[in-house]
């Protein structure tokens, strides 16, 4: 469930408080003490490296949408009518920073900056720096613990009592601090390098689910289906398409929903972080725009294929993002009763199917992840 703060200036002066009570007492206080010059520079460096990775992720725009691009064909329309622009695939209106980002993965509280297209890498390398450090860290301060342990028989005279009131401090909050932001890199690892997915887009894959397992994803896939690709829409077509519906659960949901801007480990490396060369440099991003992607062979149309193959080529998110069409300003369901397609009036309030409010199992739902849900 992502943080909320009262004070939002409290996500920086937090981590920086952190950040240079640990690394900074730690190396007066205990490295200082028994670890080569050549350690502690390295020490410093990575510490170094840390800091300037942390301030690219804050102060770097995560990226906007050019004022002259324009939607491609058979991809769906959203207009932002705050920033009055078209929002590029992938694009989510921020709330906090008041503009479409690209590529939004979420608006982070410990940078008080979304972390999109332009600024993911920075904030990627701010998140590794933090482990190599406090884990180099945290092996020196259980070393040098250990070392003291085997000659606490000496006379304590010879002991420094500040350094061991340091290592009783520093190693459960270097500890923490380490394993809670390890766990942060390895679910950005997960979504973006291995899956392909910002965390808005593996919210919206459960959301999908969610609506197929409760039998409304499939019928609002047909619907959308014949409005991108009016030219499917053949009798013959029609008639698979019932017998699709017919047979409800018994389609897998692989088989009609793709999550297209999922490659491979690499070309997912690529799209995100840029050439290889460029991962550990400070300033180094990708080289494409933000606002076009490459897609997966699933997810690419061709035209006159199976119905579940069209399935999958529907622009993401496939259903639109709108489970319920929308008819002369009122909210209609679209559903299929006995083989015919029935709409009717429906209420939202208190419907976990709604786009705007459904949380998945975690709690989260758009606005946890500051998107701007009124402009959606």
């Amino acid at each position: 469930m992502p943080v909320k703060l009262k004070y939002p200036w409290m996500g920086v002066v937090i981590p920086c408080l952190l950040t240079s009570f640990i690394g900074y007492s730690a190396h007066i206080f205990v490295l200082a003490n028994f670890m080569s010059w050549k350690l502690q520079l390295w020490f410093q460096s990575s510490l170094t490296m840390l800091w300037i990775s942390y301030a690219l992720a804050i102060f770097t725009n995560p990226g906007r949408p050019a004022k002259s691009f324009k939607p491609l064909k058979k991809e769906w329309t959203h207009f932002c009518k705050k920033c009055q622009l078209f929002k590029p695939e992938r694009a989510h209106h921020c709330k906090t920073c008041n503009q479409c980002v690209l590529m939004m993965d979420h608006h982070c509280p410990w940078t008080m900056n979304c972390v999109g297209f332009k600024n993911f890498p920075h904030f990627l390398r701010f998140l590794f720096w933090v482990v190599v450090t406090t884990g180099f860290l945290l092996y020196q301060l259980l070393k040098r613990t250990i070392y003291l342990w085997g000659v606490k028989d000496l006379p304590s005279y010879l002991f420094e009592k500040t350094e061991i009131t340091f290592l009783i401090i520093l190693i459960p909050m270097d500890g923490f601090v380490l394993i809670t932001v390890a766990l942060l890199f390895i679910r950005c690892l997960s979504n973006q390098i291995i899956g392909g997915k910002t965390q808005i887009e593996s919210w919206e894959l459960e959301r999908l689910e969610n609506l197929y397992y409760r039998k409304k994803l499939l019928p609002q896939l047909l619907v959308n289906l014949w409005e991108i690709y009016p030219n499917e829409k053949t009798p013959e077509n029609k008639v698979l398409a019932k017998k699709l519906q017919e047979r409800g659960r018994k389609v897998r949901f692989e088989n009609i929903v793709t999550f297209p801007y999922d490659l491979d480990i690499w070309s997912n490396a690529l799209t995100v972080l840029g050439s290889p060369v460029q991962w550990l440099w400070l300033f180094g991003g990708p080289d494409s725009d933000g606002m076009h992607f490459k897609k997966n062979e699933l997810a690419l149309y061709e035209e006159g294929a199976a119905i579940e193959d069209l399935l999958l080529s529907l622009p993401w998110p496939p259903d639109g993002g709108r489970n319920f069409i929308q008819q002369k300003g009122t909210n209609v369901e679209s559903i299929t009763e006995n083989g015919e397609q029935v709409i009717r009036q429906r209420n939202f309030e208190n419907d976990n199917s709604y786009r705007k409010t459904w949380n998945n199992d975690w709690g989260e739902n758009l606005e946890d992840f500051g998107v701007d849900v009124d402009v959606e």
